[in-house]
């Protein structure tokens, strides 16, 4: 989320509401390990840390990709969207795969 406001948000309120939802969410995380004594979350799940662990160098990689193709388009000459919508599409859904059930 932190890369998506770096490289696509330029609105400075915009940018301080993401670093505040992100805010919450490590606050939200650190509940919840504090909560269940663990130090990873749901660590006492192996089946879904063995998914994570496979999933998330493919979806991280699609999320930069993500990223890329939505400046490129935002700067694009008419003509050219297309590629990069193929683009964009490409990542999204590769994402919504990735994530499955976990997103």
């Amino acid at each position: 989320a932190s890369h998506y406001d770096s490289v696509l948000v330029h609105d400075a309120k915009a940018q301080e509401l993401g670093a505040h939802v992100r805010e919450l969410h490590s606050r939200t995380e650190k509940a919840v390990l504090d909560l269940t004594g663990h130090t990873v979350l749901g660590e006492d799940n192996t089946v879904l840390q063995r998914a994570l662990k496979v999933r998330n160098p493919y979806t991280d990689c699609l999320n930069v990709l993500q990223v890329e193709a939505l400046k490129r388009l935002r700067e694009c000459e008419e003509g050219e969207e297309k590629l990069l919508k193929d683009a964009l599409l490409t990542t999204i859904t590769g994402v919504a795969n990735g994530m499955g059930n976990t997103g």
